[in-house]
């Protein structure tokens, strides 16, 4: 019975993409297919409140017990495939380059996720954008097994300013990381963690802010973590001496914040 529940809201999707890609909301005189601005590709907005309503009606299914978190990511990396056979690339305008990026990165189409992001890199105008759209770049350059060129990436943005480093520990620890760990490069993957961890160290948030209160709540559980992680990836690429160093300035850095 699950699985034909999924498929009708599958069935749903794809009849909201048709509806929005014919523009069968116009009312009057039918729009023209040689219009580039009433040629009917998914906006990004469209596509986030598709994919909102199957995540909402998914997570009610799953806190059911009807389906479970892996049947979830996948159900929703299906319908976020059937959305963006709508989408063509080529005609993504610059500025929302990031937005479609994420959205392919949801439906794990990793080729399609460069190429939006590359052009969201380039399009880049604050070092908010910049930081996070090349750390998302990373993360898909690792998919794609490109791990130096990910680590390469992320290092990019380790020169932003202190208030803008926010996204770099997480992003590095729990997407970089994760995407390229065994795949012949862990000790380079290590060193860039180890990296990330200063910048979170440096970075500066406004504490009065709930963004800023989440942030320093959650960083001494960030750095535990990405230590813990250095010291795996350094001992799985065989280098125990150097697992060892970093388990040293490890302690010496939990050492320093538990006595601030």
């Amino acid at each position: 019975m699950r699985y034909v529940i999924a498929t009708l809201l599958l069935l749903t999707l794809t009849g909201c993409v048709v509806w929005y890609s014919n523009d069968l909301s116009h009312i009057g005189t039918p729009p023209n297919p040689n219009d580039p601005r009433q040629a009917g590709m998914l906006t990004p907005e469209v596509l986030r409140r598709i994919l909102a309503g199957a995540s909402d009606s998914l997570q009610e299914r799953e806190m059911k017990g009807e389906i479970d978190d892996a049947k979830f990511h996948e159900l929703m990396t299906e319908a976020a495939n059937r959305l963006l056979d709508e989408v063509d690339i080529g005609r993504i305008p610059p500025k929302q380059a990031w937005e479609y990026g994420e959205i392919y990165i949801t439906a794990q189409r990793w080729q399609d996720a460069k190429k939006a992001l590359q052009i969201a890199v380039k399009a880049a105008k604050s070092d908010d954008r910049r930081v996070n759209d090349n750390l998302h770049l990373a993360r898909v350059m690792a998919e794609l097994n490109d791990v130096p060129g990910a680590i390469a990436t992320a290092r990019s943005t380790f020169d932003a300013p202190d208030g803008a480093t926010a996204p770099i520990l997480p992003a590095t620890l729990l997407e970089i990381v994760k995407a390229g760990q065994g795949k012949g490069h862990d000790a380079e993957l290590a060193a860039l963690l180890e990296d990330a961890i200063k910048c979170e160290m440096r970075t500066i948030v406004d504490p009065k802010s709930k963004p800023g209160e989440d942030f320093l709540a959650a960083r001494p559980f960030h750095i535990r973590h990405a230590w813990r992680k250095v010291v795996e990836l350094y001992q799985s690429a065989g280098k125990i001496k150097e697992a060892d160093a970093a388990e040293k300035r490890a302690e010496q850095m939990l050492s320093e914040q538990a006595g601030a």
